[in-house]
């Protein structure tokens, strides 16, 4: 086997084990057994060890000495901590952006917030934060984005269930704003947008745990 049928053996199995994970098929506390993995995907256990190894940098898995390989039950500390995260990158993401971007990249911008319905779908949301990560012309900013955005769904999954009042309903104001701001290359205020939606965001998080 060369080396690129092995590389696109366990990106194949991490993209599907990454896949059930977000979407609860494989909920928090499933373990991952290489065995029986190697068995259900048809490879040998390295694919299947190396995918693990991927998942458990982006966060969607973890490796507990003696124990093995499980997808984590995280907190809602858990996702305070990412959002934070967010905020930062996010916030140097839409200044890169608006000093790079060309017209058809602002353009792409006001597609991506206008797709889909942003008040109840979490995939149409990451795409319109992932389009001004993308157009920051920063890669490693945009990898530290996709780990994140994973490690968020996972651990909205894991807030809901707890605080089903809590809901998943993104600002689509803040949104708007995001992009008016980067559509007038307005820094100042694409920065201000991208703080307000996170702060609301935490906001109802504090709530629901009162």
């Amino acid at each position: 086997m060369t080396a690129i049928e092995h590389k696109q053996l366990w990106q194949a199995v991490a993209d599907q084990l990454r896949d059930e994970i977000l979407d609860g098929r494989l909920p928090a506390g499933s373990r991952l057994v290489e065995t029986e993995l190697a068995e259900r995907f048809g490879v040998s256990r390295g694919p299947i060890r190396d995918a693990l190894s991927e998942l458990a940098r982006s966060g969607l898995a973890l490796d507990l000495p003696r124990r093995g390989t499980f997808v984590p039950s995280l907190t809602e500390q858990d996702l305070a901590e990412v959002y934070v995260i967010r905020r930062a990158i996010e916030e140097v993401a839409v200044r890169m952006a608006i000093e790079s971007a060309t017209a058809a990249d602002i353009d792409e911008t006001e597609r991506a917030y206008a797709q889909g319905d942003l008040a109840t779908a979490w995939e149409a949301d990451m795409a319109f934060h992932r389009t001004y990560c993308r157009m920051s012309g920063n890669g490693r900013l945009l990898t530290l984005f996709d780990e994140l955005a994973s490690q968020t769904v996972l651990l909205m999954r894991t807030a809901l269930a707890k605080h089903a009042s809590l809901g998943w309903t993104p600002p689509v104001e803040f949104h708007r704003h995001i992009a008016d701001g980067i559509r007038a290359r307005d820094a100042a205020a694409a920065c201000e947008a991208v703080g307000a939606h996170y702060q609301y965001t935490q906001d109802r998080l504090r709530a629901s745990e009162g």
